[in-house]
């Protein structure tokens, strides 16, 4: 969880960032591969717009698809829904998939009172969300600390998740935090640390228009931990920063503001009968360890290693093969290469 992060050295506030923004987070048989629905080839039809939140909180939402049953994906960072929401519409071949910019962040309502922006309230959301939709059941789609998002809800809610497909999740305990942060420093480099902190500061206090500048460089260097090119946020179809001045700076306090401390959820997880896959980019620079750990804590669980993919494994790699392989999970099967 992007909580209780341990700092690197004398950089505490860079940990927290690292480790915060983007939290901090294949193949079946023959016969599966062509039972499953494929990825969609034709434009799907999009809804946008907003829903209340648990408190009332209007939260934006985007629906694609019109099939049954329903799977709901939930962003990293926590961030925006640039963080996948609008690069995986392929899985919702056969299916209803929504995904929702979660509370101050994106284009939902942005909130000053710190309370309101704890875990307990992303999942009462997420409640909210199904309550609204009419959802009975659901899949739970969830990237970096998305996943930990959705495993929280599956603990409290698991007659109302069907199963879970977790990408990149960030580490399931606080213990895994440290050699994670420390991994990631090393990736950006010193230079790299002390320039995050410093775009940190600018952002809070420049003008709106400059705001926007300021945070693509933010981007790109922190994603020299999280991406093999960071060249390859340019093909995102909504970038992290395409957001309000004011939302981008609400971005950057999400990550403190969850902080649980000491917090473990193994053993939560091994309470839930749900079939899981793990995802993780093979060539991925952030410890494995702990992403194993995941996969070995739930019953049943399998991890797949997405090849040329880092965390992003939706932006990175043979990205169409990879939706392919999601398709096939989401359609009750497991791919090939997922392995326990």
């Amino acid at each position: 969880m992007p909580t209780g992060r341990p700092s690197f050295g004398a950089n505490a506030r860079a940990a927290t960032l690292l480790g915060a923004l983007f939290a901090t987070t294949i193949l079946s048989s023959c016969a599966a591969i062509e039972t499953a629905p494929p990825p969609a080839t034709t434009p799907q039809t999009v809804e946008e717009g907003f829903f209340p939140g648990a408190d009332g909180v209007q939260l934006f939402y985007r629906k694609v698809g019109t099939g049954n049953p329903t799977a709901v994906y939930l962003h990293g960072g926590p961030a925006s829904l640039a963080d996948g929401g609008y690069s995986l519409d392929s899985l919702a071949a056969g299916r209803t998939l929504i995904a929702f910019n979660q509370r101050s962040g994106g284009r939902s309502q942005l909130i000053d009172d710190p309370m309101r922006r704890s875990a307990e309230y992303y999942i009462r959301d997420l409640e909210a969300l199904r309550q609204h939709f009419g959802i009975k059941q659901m899949t739970l789609i969830g990237q970096s600390w998305g996943a930990m998002l959705a495993a929280m809800y599956t603990a409290r809610h698991p007659e109302a998740v069907t199963r879970l497909l977790l990408l990149s999740p960030a580490p399931p305990a606080a213990r895994f935090w440290p050699e994670r942060q420390a991994k990631t420093a090393a990736a950006i480099g010193e230079p790299g640390v002390q320039r995050l902190m410093e775009l940190e500061r600018e952002m809070r206090t420049a003008p709106d228009e400059k705001v926007p500048t300021l945070c693509r460089e933010f981007i790109e260097i922190i994603f020299r931990a999280y991406l093999n090119d960071v060249s390859a946020l340019r093909r995102m179809p909504v970038g992290y920063c395409d957001f309000s001045p004011a939302a981008l700076r609400y971005e950057l306090d999400a990550p403190e503001l969850l902080a649980m401390g000491d917090f473990d959820l193994l053993a939560d997880l091994a309470k839930l009968q749900q079939p899981v896959l793990v995802v993780e980019g093979a060539e991925t620079k952030v410890p494995m360890n702990a992403t194993r750990a995941w996969a070995h804590a739930f019953p049943n669980a399998r991890l797949l290693l997405v090849p040329g993919a880092s965390h992003l494994t939706w932006l990175e790699g043979d990205v169409p093969r990879l939706m392919v392989e999601l398709n096939i999970f989401l359609a009750g099967e497991w791919p090939q290469g997922a392995k326990r």
